[in-house]
């Protein structure tokens, strides 16, 4: 149960991770030059949130790596799909079409049966 959670837990902050990323670069002009390009992005907070989250999100995957088969675990990541598309709607206004509906829909009951064997 405990390394459930773990798996739970990871899946989620890689999301949070993902939508941090997405605010900071919304705030981004990627018009400007190079150098002040890479200023504005190391910058940023939302940003810098993101990849700091995925450094302690890829230590946490090592670890679950390290417990789990991979064909057992990997499939656990693509509930990432699911979150990202919620957290989309959710933070930025976008639109989960029927297709979209449909793909998570069987992206749950994948990762169900998965979790079952």
């Amino acid at each position: 149960m405990n390394n459930f959670f773990l798996i739970c837990f990871q899946v989620i902050i890689n999301t949070m991770a993902q939508l941090l990323l997405k605010k900071g670069v919304a705030l981004v002009d990627f018009s400007q030059p190079l150098c002040k390009l890479f200023w504005m992005v190391i910058s940023n907070i939302y940003i810098f949130g993101g990849v700091f989250i995925f450094v302690i999100s890829l230590l946490l995957w090592l670890y679950l790596l390290s417990q789990f088969d991979l064909s057992f675990l990997y499939p656990f990541g693509s509930l990432s799909y699911v979150l990202a598309a919620i957290g989309g709607w959710f933070f930025f206004a976008e639109s989960i079409s029927l297709y979209r509906g449909g793909g998570i829909l069987l992206i749950l009951v994948g990762v169900f049966l998965i979790a079952k064997s």
